[in-house]
């Protein structure tokens, strides 16, 4: 969850959610479809479970 949002280098455009430590909240993203890491959840109920 401390992790930076990593959209990574593909060009999907995946709606995801990461876990942003500056403000505390879960915020949706754009995920390329490769690479990336962890902070990346399928929606915005799985990222607050976890990250909160």
């Amino acid at each position: 969850c401390l992790l930076p949002l990593e959209h990574g280098p593909c060009r999907a455009m995946i709606p995801r959610y990461g876990y942003n430590p500056n403000t505390n909240q879960c915020e949706e993203f754009k995920y390329g479809g490769c690479s990336g890491n962890a902070n990346n959840f399928e929606n915005l109920q799985k990222c607050q479970q976890i990250c909160s």
